[in-house]
């Protein structure tokens, strides 16, 4: 698919969509996501004036072997793939001046891998300290406060990380210009998400 093509579908499953500015669901598959029309598309949406010293907001993540990148810039938005051996100097990138936004889209996911760690090791090192504090707590009043300062603890990362899997997942927004697109994971630096669409002049809407 051509960028354009892309602008107005479900980021899911490519079904036909059209911008609303709420959280919607998709009438094929019925996922949540938010589509936003954006300066190109819309003549109402007008991106401000590009502060020359706008604070750049930076991410990276890691696909296999190699490793992406996105980056807020005054101009525009950009997003490529950096060298495999230092993951610093970009080999290839892409970039969408905000003017030449189409569409943004914005969904998450299950972030699997928290939901696993969480299940695999604090939550039983969790309960089996939760089973020493109780079984100690008669002969051992020290041992057993201890026991449960470690319950405690481990209870907590494992709502973290809980958290981290079912609330904020892993936060995705798909940009449409005129002629490239990208999608980039944000969840990790949620600035990313209200500060595009500020640039885009584009109302933001909640992360469904």
């Amino acid at each position: 698919m051509t960028p354009t093509n892309v602008a107005l579908t479900c980021p899911w499953c490519f079904a036909p969509a059209n911008p609303a500015p709420m959280p919607q669901s998709c009438a094929r598959c019925s996922k949540r996501f938010t589509l936003s029309a954006g300066p190109a598309l819309d003549g109402s949406v007008i991106a401000p004036m590009p502060h020359p010293h706008a604070f750049p907001i930076n991410l990276k993540w890691s696909i296999l072997v190699t490793y992406r990148f996105a980056v807020l810039e005054p101009m525009g938005v950009t997003s490529g793939t950096l060298d495999p051996v230092v993951a610093v100097a970009p080999i290839e990138q892409t970039s969408v001046g905000y003017p030449d936004v189409v569409s943004i889209a914005v969904w998450k996911k299950l972030a699997i891998p928290d939901l696993i760690a969480g299940l695999l090791v604090p939550l039983p090192i969790a309960l089996l300290c939760a089973w020493g504090a109780i079984a100690s707590v008669t002969h051992s009043v020290g041992f057993g406060a201890f026991m449960f300062l470690l319950t405690a603890g481990f209870g907590l990362l494992t709502w973290v990380l809980f958290r981290r899997g079912f609330v904020v997942g892993r936060r995705q927004a798909r940009i449409v210009g005129r002629w490239a697109s990208f999608t980039v994971p944000f969840e990790k630096v949620p600035a990313f998400h209200s500060e595009l669409f500020r640039r885009c002049g584009i109302p933001a809407p909640p992360i469904p």
